[in-house]
């Protein structure tokens, strides 16, 4: 039993463990690796409740860590990521200590939103069937996903235009992590499909649109989740 109730803990340090070699992968360049670990992180913070729920072990402790854990990982790795992916877009000349001072506010603004949001979210006794304002890791997943695109819009927002465009992306991921709209909790409350049927149609197209088109299938899984989170609102709000 005793070893038992540290499973899902073991599983969220993995989570934290990704995050922080995404920080690493991403300060010496290699962004996209970098997103592949904050993904990977993301499995690992889907799996650590799962386990938790299906062992009976849940606690307060596991709780607090996965929210630790997860403003390294979908916080402060992906403010890296952006912040290096503003830096090689443009020519940002005001430095101070070494530091690109445009980048800096704009990429720092993220995590300390993620941070607010996570704690918002810890003594918020109302998200369970829905959560309320974007959840941070999918706020990571838009961040990290433009990545993928090396030709197109998504591209040239970033690595051509630059600074308008990044600004305007991670201001509105600030504001949809700290909002009030309704959006769908991906957490397991028990297998069925009766209560889970949006759950797994979402686990189901993402799988398709992945094995479609690889990494870059991120950006069109998330405006699906916000379709069916909509979908999700309008049938639990009449329901209630």
């Amino acid at each position: 039993m005793a070893i038992k109730k540290h499973i899902p803990n073991c599983i969220t340090l993995c989570n934290l463990f990704c995050g922080i070699v995404a920080i690493l992968l991403a300060v010496n360049g290699m962004l996209k690796n970098a997103a592949f670990m904050v993904i990977l992180a993301s499995v690992f913070d889907f799996l650590d409740g799962l386990v938790a729920r299906a062992l009976h072990v849940k606690s307060d402790i596991g709780k607090e860590l996965d929210s630790l854990s997860d403003i390294v990982s979908f916080g402060v790795a992906p403010a890296f990521i952006m912040y290096y992916m503003l830096c090689y877009s443009s020519d940002y000349m005001t430095q101070y200590w070494g530091i690109r001072i445009m980048p800096f506010v704009i990429s720092a603004a993220y995590p300390c939103c993620a941070a607010l949001r996570l704690a918002k979210f810890n003594i918020d006794t109302q998200q369970t069937d829905k959560f309320y304002g974007l959840p941070v890791p999918a706020a990571a997943f838009v961040i990290i996903s433009l990545q993928f695109y090396e030709v197109g819009i998504y591209a040239a927002a970033i690595y051509n235009k630059g600074k308008r465009e990044s600004m305007a992306i991670v201001i509105l991921l600030c504001f949809a992590m700290l909002s009030r709209f309704p959006l769908l909790a991906l957490k397991f409350k028990n297998l069925t499909i009766k209560d889970n049927i949006f759950r797994y149609a979402l686990i189901g197209i993402s799988l398709v649109l992945i094995i479609c088109l690889k990494f870059k299938a991120i950006l069109f899984i998330m405006m699906f989740y916000f379709i069916l989170s909509i979908i999700y609102s309008i049938i639990y709000g009449k329901e209630k």
